[in-house]
Parts: structure tokens; sequence; C-alpha cells
């Protein structure tokens, strides 16, 4: 049941309008028992509706330095990790997006069919982007479907659902002229999804 409010309230927007937010690194690791705070702070919801239809529905994690450090502390207490092996994992999980920015998404379609971002495969409608508030915007490098343990997903994202697919998303920290998308300046970082049948911005606004 608490699993499921966590989840109602991700999808809701429970506390108003969300909160800004800071990309820069933290000096400290926010605690375990923080982690369900972090991941409202750092999860948005959108859908699509076409025709009175919701064609997709997509809840999305941004892993932020702060996201990142959270998710650490959260894996590492749940696993009942010693002290050597946490070390391990925490270097591992900050290695992984050094030079990328990365979101998970839980992704919901009214056909299975539709439900497909893997851009290898060529057989996606959609295309994913990281944009500015000035439009600047980087194309994915990287989209894969999350294959861990569905069970250990909804651990750590209490807004999966039956009917969602789990995406990892990874976008260039650089415009293609080689400037970073986000800097000191930066005000705003949306995630739109952009198809035949629609689109959806999810934003962050920053501080």
């Amino acid at each position: 049941m608490r699993r499921a409010l966590v989840a109602l309230c991700l999808v809701a927007g429970c506390g108003g309008a969300p909160p800004r937010v800071s990309l820069e690194p933290v000096s400290q690791a926010p605690p375990a028992s923080s982690y369900v705070d972090e991941l409202k702070k750092w999860t948005r919801h959108g859908h699509i509706i076409a025709d009175f239809d919701e064609t997709l529905a997509v809840d999305a994690t941004l892993h932020s330095p702060e996201f990142r450090a959270a998710y650490a502390e959260k894996f590492i207490a749940v696993y009942k990790m010693n002290e050597e092996d946490a070390a391990k994992q925490r270097a591992k999980l900050a290695a992984e997006v050094a030079d990328v920015w990365e979101l998970h998404a839980e992704i919901a379609t009214h056909t299975y069919e539709v439900n497909e971002f893997n851009t290898a495969t060529n057989k996606s409608p959609w295309r994913v982007t990281l944009i500015d508030e000035k439009n600047r915007a980087v194309s994915t490098t990287d989209i894969k479907l999350d294959r861990g343990r569905r069970e250990v997903i909804s651990a750590l994202y209490p807004y999966l659902t039956t009917f969602s697919r789990g995406w990892k998303l990874r976008f260039p920290r650089n415009l293609p002229d080689g400037t970073p998308l986000v800097t000191a300046e930066t005000r705003e970082l949306t995630m739109r999804i952009a198809g035949p049948q629609g689109s959806v911005d999810l934003t962050w606004t920053l501080k």
C-alpha cells in the first residue's frame, strides 16, 4: 500500500509544483532513508493524448549528481553491502554517467508496438531529445530497455506499472559544436518525446 501511495504522489505531483533543482555535484550523498524524497524531486510525469485516447504515459527520473548519489546509497542499503563493496558500487555508478546525462523512464503506450524507443532497431516511431530553454538540443546516444529484474526496478522506481516498459536513456553532455548543453546559466532542462501521435515535454527547472 505504501509503495502504491508513493507512486500515486509521483504521478499526480503531490505537494504542488516541482521544486527548482541543481545539477551541480554534491559534497555529501543523501542518506538511503531520503531516497523517496529524492526520487520525487527528480521525477517528472507526462502523457500524450491523441483522439481522446492516452497514446503514451511516461514517468522519468533525471540521474543528476544528487540523485545518482542517493541511488547509490539506496542500492547499497538494499543489498546490505560492506564498506569495500559499497565504495566499489559508488565508483561504478559515478563512472557510468561521467560524460552523459542519463534518465530512467517507465513508459506505457496504448499498443505494445508503439512502446519502442531503441533507435538501433529502426522500428521506433519516436525522437527523444534533451533541450535547454534556448531550444538548444542533443539527441539520445543510447536508449535501451532496462533488463534488470522488475522487482528490483520497482524498489528503486515505484512508479513502475504492470503495463510500462523501463528504458535507460543517455544523452551527450555537449552540443554538436562541443559546447556544454548545461552551464551555470542554464535555467531549464527538458526531455522531449515526439512522434506521429504527438509530443510531451518533461521539464526540470534549475536554480
